[in-house]
């Protein structure tokens, strides 16, 4: 990783930056001025930043050091620009620092910008083409309006990653801002604790979309949209989708892509497409000359509602570039996936609805999948009702503990996938007081589920000593002992036959009992 020294403005200590650079003989680059046509910033006119420019020049020749320009954005409150009164217009701002500097060197080109979609970056980069120089976009991030979410931001790094990749006139980028003070939680790419990565910033560090025009696919095998070979038109955003980090979007009418793929054998496969339209539309795989299948897609109902559509295909033994593309346009593409076989739908059963009673706040909830093609199912748990307050502990596993409760009533959905189609169960969770029974204290046991059909677990505050746990049956017989120096027991309840059961928990602090319900 470089670090990169600015001179902030006319005023900056190049002593003190002359004694670093020094001692760091690695240092490769040097920064110009920071937003100079910004009166809360360098604040610095044209002629003035012209002016000041031999000190930075003299800093490079001494250190052999590449020069990049002032930093530029438009402003709010902007210094003068002589002969404009578009002062605000950072390419005014340049366009007079050159005039009042024509021999000044500056190796590079250097913006900021705080647009939210990459469509507007992508037209803001493009207008600093004519100084014919390589660009640093030094700071960017969705920044410019009252509400902004963390999946704006993920959009806006996905598109604006894979254009400014893929630009050959783009140097360098950063994203802004690196805080982990939590000021800007939909903006920092680096965690709270040291050395960790907000998901923002797992995002910003992993993805890495370059297109090779000359890999082919060997299939069968699911394509992801934006591994595409090339395209027109399409720009990334992040996906809501089950799964998948981003989706080919902005596809309009006369919008393509390309995948190249290899066919092992000629045969009919089934082609899947995952899509998700505002509108009635259609997709259609073109090979040349020839459409191989056109597909009408009705509205899914919003551009983050995604299906699946099935269609036989014929393909011969070989290398195909197959071009999808479509007549209406107004729809997202997040994967299309090849297969020999017809695909069947995997199904999911969740555990029964249930109650559990106050002061339990945590419940352990299951899910068992089935998928009669044996491919890998994939799991994700999620709270479609009820209150904030609470955490699913481990929500892409087919089993979770879910914690944090308070009274009323929630709703969890499983959603399993098989990489093509998904299908969900859900559980309905009462949260309530058990009736003429006073909370019990924090220190005490715990017991739940209750009701319960399969185990009950039960959680100790004082695990530091042996407890007895018995349980009795309604009639007094005797079903369970043991001794335990834990703080968490999960016993099997599957074979008691149902009805109401007593807990009896004995150790040095007393004796507790408590009932629960064997469904």
């Amino acid at each position: 990783m470089d670090f990169v020294p600015m001179v902030w403005n006319g005023s900056s200590d190049t002593a003190k930056l002359r004694a670093f650079l020094k001692v760091h003989p690695n240092v490769k680059y040097i920064l110009g001025f920071n937003e100079p046509n910004f009166k809360t910033q360098a604040n610095m006119t044209p002629a003035k930043a012209a002016a000041n420019w031999p000190k930075i020049e003299a800093l490079a020749d001494e250190f052999d050091l590449k020069i990049v320009g002032p930093a530029v954005n438009y402003c709010d409150q902007c210094v003068d620009i002589p002969g404009t009164t578009n002062d605000s217009n950072p390419f005014a701002y340049l366009d007079a620092f050159f005039e009042a500097c024509p021999d000044c060197r500056v190796d590079y080109i250097a913006a900021h910008n705080y647009m939210c979609y990459t469509s507007a970056l992508q037209g803001y980069i493009e207008g600093f083409s004519k100084y014919n120089k390589k660009i640093w976009l030094t700071e960017f991030a969705c920044w410019d309006q009252a509400t902004i979410t963390l999946d704006m931001q993920k959009s806006l790094v996905l598109g604006a990653i894979h254009y400014l990749e893929n630009d050959s006139n783009i140097f360098r980028y950063s994203w802004f801002t690196g805080d982990r003070s939590g000021k800007w939680p939909y903006l920092d790419i680096y965690g709270p604790k040291e050395g960790t990565l907000t998901e923002l910033g797992e995002l910003y560090l992993n993805f890495y979309p370059i297109h090779d025009t000359t890999a082919f696919y060997p299939i069968p095998a699911r394509i992801e949209a934006e591994s595409y070979n090339t395209m027109s038109g399409i720009q990334l955003e992040a996906t809501a989708d089950f799964d998948g980090m981003a989706n080919v979007g902005y596809f309009d009418a006369g919008d393509w892509l390309i995948y190249n793929i290899e066919v092992p054998d000629s045969a009919t496969y089934y082609l899947y497409t995952r899509i998700s339209s505002n509108a009635s539309t259609n997709i259609s795989v073109i090979e040349g000359d020839s459409s191989l299948v056109n597909i009408a897609i009705p509205t899914s109902g919003g551009w983050q509602n995604w299906r699946t559509y099935e269609t036989p295909i014929v393909l011969s033994k070989g290398k195909h570039q197959l071009k999808l593309s479509s007549s209406i346009g107004s729809l997202n593409v997040n994967w299309i996936s090849f297969k020999k076989e017809q695909n069947h739908v995997p199904v999911v059963i969740a555990d029964e609805d249930t109650v559990i009673y106050q002061p339990e706040n945590y419940i352990y909830l299951t899910s068992s999948g089935m998928d009669e093609d044996d491919d890998s199912l994939v799991y994700r748990w999620t709270k479609t009702s009820g209150k904030n307050d609470i955490t699913i502990q481990s929500p892409k596993t087919s089993a979770t503990e879910i914690s944090g409760f308070t009274n009323g009533n929630y709703t969890f959905k499983v959603t399993v996938s098989d990489g093509v189609e998904t299908s969900f169960d859900q559980i309905k969770l009462t949260v309530q007081n058990k009736v003429g029974i006073t909370a019990l204290a924090q220190d005490s046991p715990r017991i739940f589920p209750n009701p319960t059909d399969r185990f009950l677990s039960i959680q100790l505050p004082d695990f530091d000593q042996i407890s007895n746990i018995q349980i009795y049956s309604i009639t007094g017989v005797l079903v369970y002992s043991s001794q335990i120096e834990e703080s968490r027991v999960n016993i099997g309840v599957s074979t008691y036959q149902k009805g109401i059961y007593t807990v009896k928990i004995s150790n040095t602090k007393g004796v507790w009992a408590e009932e629960f319900l064997k469904k």
